[in-house]
């Protein structure tokens, strides 16, 4: 038996020793809590004990394996062998044989760096499916591993039988390939790599065997506070989430009862409801976002959503409710003082005491206020009473003097019964109210775009979304009257959250223990942000908020990455966008034109072929918003449970490993949040992406070239030929092609911009080259010693960041018009930049360089290069390496 067959036996007998030690703890408790043989005469019912709720009799691994790893240990003085996976298994001396994931000391010893064992002297991961190891890499090996795992103290009973001995063969020892020995980067690869080839069956798998280390430390992050975790698409931002839950609460952290799981959509919450209870918790609250209020009535247009949604709205509420008090009642009253006469005495209090009643805590509920001031009142009028009547005792009168009608009148002629419904309906209502509430907060259009009649009854207000919210807040500045909170809230896709939306999550949870997880690039909602300040500080409780960003992608392909990168960063510019470790191939992309009249077919049928008899992949196709009446019928014509359709909105969060997804131009023409539907639904996918389109591709899609022998993208000539006449046809990029050409025109007529351009020509022809100057899309092209660039000149005021970022699209449209990619982009301001800050985020982010001329000299990044005065870094490495003229892919 070679050195690798003998180690996956080895291995084989731990785990099968592992799974009889975890199906005995079943069984003794099948035994011991078994029904008692006392029964009910009458009901005919056995006794039943009382068992904790912890005490299982059956596995609860859900078909995941329950062993993923072993490590070898020899520090402090001790020295041993554990194994590690999602359950705690103990042996029959009571020792522990695995540690579960979740425990602290495994977490510590999966964090290790191979570079820092300590006293580690193997860590080893195992690739099992269920009970049978199918193969292992070392990830950390300092020493020969010890000889076999450890033995159990005591005899184990016939139903557990220990590990064999070393040359007893094991079936799959026997069965495993021989493999060439890995590095433990490699290995570890080649698991995920392994694991991410599965078929995706509609359900979310935890990642407990492939947890890479920048995940496992968010997961164990013990710190206070919020933790935001920006991570684009397959960078397992939300596996982190559940499984950083999971964490928290087997460490007590937090009880079940206590935490929260907010979601984007149910489909969501379907996707990923296995995951904790494959983790070992259970009865964790989840629920739809929008189901945290109540269902609307109606909806409004994008304008008053806006406002209503917007932070500010939380001050507009808050100043009417502290306009509710009726002061002007005070100074109605005759002579400017109550009085009344009660049982025979005559009380009066003047109006400026009454005023002076009504001062409180502002921030204290109105109905708390209302209290107060009644309760000073009765103890006023109290005070009156014992003067005009010293001898006279009553324990009563009190309660008698606060139910007087004049007095209980008077407080509530002030204080009006009000509830939240009739504040929001008399704010909307009343121009009056809303003008006062909203005045130096809200501009007059946006006073008017909240504006509306109240409806004949306050039950048929048509109560929006965003209304639901703001009477949540209402009810919290009327009565203190909160939703339930929480002790840990996780919130998925919260990029999406609206301000107050964002203050009404913060409100479940007062002591500010957040996960956060979301992507700005693939914001849809209403509201957009530039960075997580604004979402973060409204989460936030004392403790704070910190940002951590997971950079790396794993499930979609690097490919359909690389074409949705531009997107991504048009819509979002600050994010991190992920690189992705998963190759798939040059036909992950397949973009498919047809006529208007056939794209409806054509997309059922492309997803009716990639269901296949032999083949358990799920595939799904996604369309847009406005054809979601036609969803149900699309669904049932297709295989049940292999395939679905969905709207972009339905398909936030989820994965599959085919998509066919129709028309992007319709999806991109969304208000608001085109774009960023447009990115979801690009990268939903984990094997191909099937791109069927009428209408003319967003340009920001556009590859380089349209050659598929050079591109990444499969341009599906079988597809049926837009019709005769298809606006679809040529006329989308004829069209495309007229507006940048009327916009350079329109550029040209600014001697600002002119001034830089000719300066610039200028300087290209002093270094010996022979610039275009003539094109009709571009400023400037030079063929220089560097390879092809492209330059775009900004004009007057083209120096802001803002400029520079819409300039960035520019140049890849210009490119694009060109037909051919250039080497280097340059943009060529007309002076320093206002924030010194901004060319560096464009080469980092865009990998675009940016110039200007000040004091005589040009400055930026890559000068030199610009002007045609030095070769580029990647022609002097080809030439040195003796490489051909030819430029390697990745350069194109």
């Amino acid at each position: 038996m070679t050195d690798r067959k003998a180690t996956l036996a080895e291995e084989q007998r731990a785990v099968d020793y592992a799974y009889a030690c975890y199906e005995r703890r079943f069984a003794t408790n099948r035994e011991t809590f078994r029904p008692s043989e006392i029964t009910d005469s009458r009901a005919g019912t056995a006794f039943i004990r009382d068992v904790a709720p912890e005490v299982r009799f059956e596995g609860d691994l859900g078909g995941e394996a329950l062993v993923i790893a072993r490590v070898d240990v020899d520090e402090d003085g001790e020295s041993g062998t554990w194994y590690i996976g999602r359950r705690n298994v103990r042996d029959e001396s009571h020792d522990t044989f695995v540690v579960s994931w979740q425990t602290p000391m495994a977490t510590e010893w999966m964090l290790r760096r191979p570079d820092a064992p300590g006293g580690m002297r193997l860590r080893r991961r195992l690739r099992c499916e269920r009970d049978k190891v199918k193969d292992y890499r070392d990830e950390i090996k300092a020493a020969p591993p010890a000889a076999r795992p450890p033995q159990p103290a005591v005899t184990p009973s016939p139903a557990v039988a220990p590990p064999a001995a070393e040359d007893e063969p094991a079936a799959a020892g026997e069965a495993a390939a021989e493999q060439p020995a890995a590095s433990p980067a490699d290995g570890l690869k080649d698991f995920l790599l392994e694991d991410l080839e599965r078929a995706r069956d509609g359900h979310m798998r935890d990642i407990v065997e492939t947890i890479q280390r920048e995940q496992l430390l968010l997961v164990s992050d013990e710190r206070k506070g919020v933790l935001i975790v920006q991570g684009g698409p397959g960078t397992g931002k939300t596996a982190v989430g559940l499984h950083r839950m999971s964490w928290l609460l087997y460490n007590r952290h937090f009880k079940t009862g206590e935490v929260l799981v907010v979601g984007p959509h149910p489909g969501f919450l379907r996707y990923v409801r296995g995951v904790l209870p494959r983790l070992g918790t259970r009865d964790v609250t989840a629920v739809e976002l929008n189901r945290l209020w109540d269902e609307p009535r109606g909806a409004e247009p994008l304008a008053a959503r806006l406002v209503k949604s917007d932070a500010r709205m939380a001050e507009v509420l808050r100043r009417a409710v502290a306009g509710i008090p009726r002061s002007r009642v005070i100074g109605r009253l005759r002579e400017d003082s109550f009085s009344f006469v009660f049982e025979g005495v005559r009380l009066a209090v003047p109006g400026e005491t009454l005023r002076g009643f009504m001062d409180g805590d502002e921030h204290a509920p109105f109905a708390s206020r209302k209290r107060g001031f009644a309760a000073r009142l009765v103890d006023h009028l109290m005070n009156l009473h014992a003067e005009e009547m010293p001898r006279r005792t009553d324990t009563d009168v009190r309660h008698r003097v606060a139910r007087d009608p004049e007095v209980a009148g008077l407080v509530n002629k002030i204080w009006p019964n009000v509830t939240a419904e009739s504040v929001l309906r008399g704010l909307l209502g009343d121009p009056a109210v809303l003008r006062a509430a909203s005045d130096g907060v809200l501009t007059q259009e946006e006073q008017a775009a909240i504006a509306r009649p109240p409806a004949a009854r306050v039950g048929e207000e048509p109560w929006s979304r965003e209304d639901r919210v703001c009477l949540e807040e209402l009810r919290v500045l009327l009565n203190g009257e909160g939703p339930p909170r929480y002790r840990h809230i996780m919130v998925d896709e919260a990029q999406d959250l609206t301000p107050m939306q964002a203050r009404s999550l913060a409100r479940r949870c007062p002591a500010g223990s957040m996960t956060v997880l979301g992507d700005l690039a693939q914001a849809t909602g209403d509201h957009t942000y530039q960075d997580w300040s604004v979402l973060g500080a409204a989460l936030a409780g004392e403790d704070g908020w910190h940002l951590e960003e997971l950079t790396v992608g794993y499930r979609v392909p690097r490919e359909v990455m690389e074409f949705a990168e531009v997107l991504g960063r048009t819509v979002s510019p600050q994010a991190a966008f992920p690189r992705s470790i998963r190759p798939v191939g040059p036909d992950a992309i397949t973009m498919v034109p047809v006529a208007a009249s056939a794209l409806r077919d054509e997309v059922l049928a492309r997803a009716q072929a990639l269901v296949s008899p032999g083949d358990d992949r799920s595939v799904a196709v996604i369309v847009p918003e406005a054809w979601r009446d036609e969803v149900p019928s699309a669904r049932a014509s297709l295989p049940e449970g292999r395939a679905t359709v969905l709207t972009v909105a339905e398909a936030k969060g989820l994965e599959f490993d085919h998509v066919v997804l129709a028309e992007p131009a319709e999806i991109a023409a969304v208000n608001p949040g085109g774009p960023g539907l447009l990115y979801v639904a690009i990268t939903r996918c984990t094997r191909s992406l099937v791109i069927v389109h009428a209408a003319a591709i967003p340009p920001v899609l556009l590859p380089a070239t349209d050659d598929p022998e050079e591109g990444d993208l499969v341009i599906d000539a079988s597809a049926p030929p837009a019709e005769p006449g298809d606006p679809s046809s040529d006329t989308g990029f004829e069209a495309f092609i007229a507006d940048l050409e009327a916009m350079v025109r329109e550029e040209r007529r600014s001697t600002v911009h002119e001034g830089v351009r000719h300066a610039l020509i200028s300087e290209l022809y002093t270094a010996g080259l022979v610039p275009v100057v003539d094109s009709p899309t571009a400023d400037v092209i030079c063929d220089g010693t560097g390879g092809k660039v492209l330059y775009e000149v900004l004009g007057e005021g083209g120096n802001t960041y803002r400029r520079m970022r819409d300039a960035v699209l520019r140049i890849l449209e210009v490119q694009h018009a060109e037909g051919e990619p250039a080497d280097h982009r340059f943009l060529v301001l007309p002076e320093p930049p206002a924030e010194p800050w901004a060319p560096e985020v464009l080469t980092e982010a865009f990998g675009m360089s940016v110039i200007w001329r000040a004091e005589g000299r040009w400055i930026g990044g890559n000068v030199d290069l610009a002007l045609g005065r030095a070769k580029s870094r990647s022609q002097d490495a080809a030439r040195s390496a003796g490489e051909t003229a030819e430029r390697p892919a990745a350069a194109r």
